[in-house]
């Protein structure tokens, strides 16, 4: 199985994937997360995973967008990959050495404490920790580093100089991944629907799509705002927990329809269960340095 995922082989979601499709399916990066589900919905990959939100920074609104502009396909899976940022660096390369570190913006975010002990490393984000950890290496200079997994100091030839400089040891993000055709879990089964939908502008429009939730006791696990593109303009993604076949969903979804301008359901799939965590030991599935 060929998997879309954005960035760098070495980055989270290549082990995301492994996590969700075992180690005989084949990442496959692209430089942005619309490039990895367009290439989902066109068939040249079976599979796109992406990050939805992280526990210290909560949801990945380009990742909510790409979903949005992909309305052909369905969301089927969920995993949680812990987060271990590192400080990488070429060998040899000392905290005193290093002047500049390298990583996506968001990888970066997580690591605020490290950096406030740390002012004379400036920091600058590139569009994926594994892509920050190739250029280090490519580089070879002991004054640059980058954040990323340990996984990446393996491929890419690199030292850990600092281990687990995230702001907490505990810090988690949540992947989906994306098909042409939905899933179908049996009945009975524990699983979780993302819907996405817009209102009117007017007031109580919000209360009213989902007061049906309330209402046929379905439990809401999360609800992300997002623009629309339009100025001021609005789109809302919801999540809930249920199992298969229960009608109080159908009838909750049915009478939120009628109260939006607009809905979709992304997708009914399995839930996450404790323990299929991923751990800091995780292997890429090639450990090479990329050309």
């Amino acid at each position: 199985m060929r998997v879309a995922f954005q960035g760098e082989l070495g980055a989270y979601a290549e082990h995301a994937i492994q996590l969700l499709f075992g180690p005989s399916s084949v990442p496959v990066p692209f430089p942005t997360y619309l490039e990895a589900v367009a290439a989902t919905e066109n068939g040249s990959v079976d599979r796109a995973v992406l990050p939805i939100e992280n526990t210290l920074v909560g949801s990945d609104g380009a990742a909510h967008e790409a979903i949005d502009r992909a309305p052909s396909l369905h969301a089927v899976a969920e995993t949680i990959v812990e987060v271990h940022h590192c400080l990488l660096a070429p060998r040899g390369a000392t905290l005193d050495t290093i002047a500049t570190v390298l990583s996506h913006s968001v990888a970066l975010l997580q690591c605020q404490e490290f950096f406030r002990t740390h002012p004379r490393m400036q920091t600058h984000g590139v569009f994926d920790t594994a892509a920050a950890a190739r250029e280090v290496s490519q580089l070879g200079d002991p004054s640059f580093a980058a954040v990323a997994s340990p996984a990446a100091a393996g491929r890419f030839a690199l030292d850990v100089v600092v281990e687990d400089i995230g702001d907490r040891r505990d810090n988690q993000t949540r992947f989906i991944a994306l098909a042409r055709d939905p899933a179908s879990p049996a009945i009975g089964a524990p699983v979780r629907t993302m819907i996405r939908f817009t209102t009117a502008d007017v007031p109580g429009a919000l209360l009213a799509a989902l007061q049906p939730f309330a209402d046929h006791h379905v439990n809401l696990r999360r609800i992300d705002t997002h623009p629309t593109g339009e100025p001021w303009s609005y789109r809302f993604f919801l999540e809930f927990d249920h199992e298969v076949g229960n009608p109080h969903v159908d009838a909750a979804i049915a009478a939120a329809s009628r109260k939006t301008a607009a809905m979709r359901v992304i997708g009914t799939f399995p839930r996450w269960k404790a323990g299929r965590r991923g751990s800091i030991g995780w292997k890429p599935t090639d450990t090479s340095v990329s050309a």
